[in-house]
């Protein structure tokens, strides 16, 4: 004969019954369950919060550096990503055929070089990016960054120079930039251009040594006609890692390089990495110091029902249904407090969402000079609440096995003489 068979006075009790039992158990003492609540509620809100802020801090890390300039996934000829020299470029024509890859929409040609700017007696070294500009208008509104002046048109032709770098050199709309670089093959490029624009890129380290022309005028300064040293493949999805593998089968791997954001940033993905392992060691001290208050009022609701639990089990009613009473008190308690939290959690992480939080002082020269916009909004991806909903969950479950255990042991008589 089982535990469960052992009482013989009550043999069912309606699962609706019980579960009425423990929901005016509940409203019975108002003060302990508004407590146990209460610590549910600002668990779920504290860690929610954390996490989204975490998560949408890597979002728009990524959307300054990958999907606004840097793309998922990029082409090269092989060595360019480890020695950018213009002698690691190829034709455009080697590639055209990764069109017909169904996540792919678009190919960006691009010419990465660098060489030093003069005006009057200021000199800077900068990288020149020559860009198909039109490309670069509709797939990435690069139009829309451009801050004073114009974008690129059939009778604008120049260059848009990085807020950044405008003020570390005075310059002004209509100046004229001359260039002095090496080009392909080891000629001579050199080459002045007027000032159409300043454009502000999200990110204060390109501001400051970013130099933007069309990718005909790059092919000529450099003198390398038809001839690139970076593709940026346009994804229709996310799914960049799947793209990648099967876009390296499709390309002569000898001749070029395919690379993902990890791999062209890994100190970027190890930055994440390490902010998320700081994450998890502040959410594992809020969660243990979450488990011992829900384990506190457990002890303390179970210790003070001694004595109801006692006359319980000696009037008939079987330990185990006293059992499920005690759990479904606790459940019940959990779920309007997962709920009641998730409710107020989302106006606050949803208002960040929008007005992102402004760094500033110290912690803004830091974030910055790594390249990164000082803003950090929150994360409205709905897998961040209902996974430290979940857990929060089952930290209950686990506290409530305490009950389940002093229950079994229990002893009508001497519970009911304390």
């Amino acid at each position: 004969m089982s535990f469960w068979d052992k009482q013989p006075y009550i043999t069912f009790v309606p699962f609706v019954m019980l579960f009425k039992l423990a929901w005016r158990n509940i409203f019975r003492n108002k003060r302990r369950s508004i407590i146990t609540v209460s610590s549910i509620i600002f668990a779920v809100i504290f860690a929610v919060f954390m996490r989204s802020l975490q998560y949408g801090a890597y979002g728009n890390m990524l959307k300054n550096i990958v999907s606004s300039y840097l793309g998922y996934i990029q082409v090269h000829k092989q060595g360019f990503w480890t020695e950018k020299t213009l002698d690691n470029s190829f034709s455009p024509e080697d590639i055209t055929y990764l069109l017909d890859h169904e996540n792919v929409s678009y190919l960006s040609y691009r010419i990465e070089g660098f060489a030093l700017a003069s005006k009057d007696d200021n000199s800077k070294p900068v990288a020149i990016l020559g860009l198909d500009v039109q490309q670069e208008k509709n797939r990435l509104g690069l139009d829309k960054k451009v801050v004073q002046g114009e974008y690129f048109t059939n009778r604008k032709t120049g260059i848009l120079v990085g807020m950044g770098l405008r003020d570390i050199m005075s310059l002004q709309l209509g100046d004229s930039i001359i260039f002095l670089s090496q080009g392909y093959q080891g000629s001579m490029a050199s080459g002045s251009y007027p000032i159409i624009g300043f454009i502000d890129l999200k990110t204060p380290e390109l501001n400051k040594r970013t130099v933007i022309m069309d990718l005909a005028q790059a092919q000529e300064l450099f003198a390398m006609p038809n001839m690139v040293t970076t593709a940026v493949l346009g994804l229709k999805n996310d799914n960049w890692e799947e793209t990648q593998q099967e876009v390296i089968a499709r390309v002569d791997t000898n001749q070029l390089e395919v690379l993902n954001w990890n791999e062209m940033l890994p100190e970027l993905q190890q930055l994440i990495a390490v902010d998320k392992a700081g994450g998890l060691f502040v959410l594992f001290i809020l969660y243990s110091i979450i488990t011992f208050s829900l384990f506190g009022t457990v002890l303390m609701l179970t210790e003070e029902r001694s004595f109801e639990y006692g006359v319980l089990i000696a009037v008939g009613m079987a330990k185990n249904k006293v059992i499920i009473v005690a759990i479904l008190e606790t459940i019940l308690m959990a779920i309007t407090g997962i709920i009641a939290g998730l409710a107020f959690a989302f106006p606050v992480v949803l208002y960040f969402n929008i007005y992102p939080i402004n760094l500033s002082g110290q912690m803004q020269e830091v974030v910055e000079k790594y390249g990164f916009e000082a803003l950090i909004p929150t994360s409205l991806d709905p897998s961040i609440a209902l996974s430290h909903a979940g857990i929060i969950f089952f930290i209950v479950l686990v506290v409530n096995m305490y009950t389940i255990v002093k229950i079994k042991r229990l002893e009508p008589i001497k519970a009911m003489r304390r």
